[in-house]
């Protein structure tokens, strides 16, 4: 896989700004929602509805946490593409990036599929690395 070029970084810096926009607006908007949710705790007279305005709060601190992540990602690939000078470039496959330095691999194999970058532009990872994170984050 080659190296994004300039064009194309231009392309996928503007599909993150749009959803660092998007995620951000959804988390604040989520955020009052549990708020606003938690103030009526206080007015609920039956038990079997204080459960459901709890699970349903919880459930939402749950999205905005995942919501959260998602946009940490997304402003750690915004920094690798202005940093030309990363030491690991946006595009890049972090894992495979190490696998480089540590000269196992050539330096054209670090590079993310751009079919991948397309539809997920915060992506860290190559599919196979990607997977091998998730299995590793399952068993711990």
């Amino acid at each position: 896989m080659p190296k994004p070029t300039k064009p194309e970084l231009s392309k996928y810096r503007a599909m993150l700004e749009q959803q660092l926009r998007t995620l951000t607006g959804d988390v604040g908007a989520m955020r009052e929602e549990a708020l606003r949710a938690s103030d009526q705790d206080n007015s609920v007279d039956h038990l079997a509805d204080q459960g459901t305005d709890n699970a349903d709060q919880a459930f939402t601190l749950g999205l905005i946490e995942n919501e959260e992540e998602t946009i940490g990602l997304i402003r750690e690939a915004l920094d690798r593409i202005d940093d030309e000078e990363a030491a690991i470039p946006y595009g890049a496959c972090l894992q495979c990036a190490e696998e480089v330095d540590g000269k196992n691999r050539k330096k054209t194999d670090m590079w993310i599929p751009k079919p991948r970058l397309e539809y997920i532009p915060w992506a860290r990872y190559c599919i196979q690395h990607q997977q091998e994170a998730e299995k590793d984050r399952e068993i711990a």
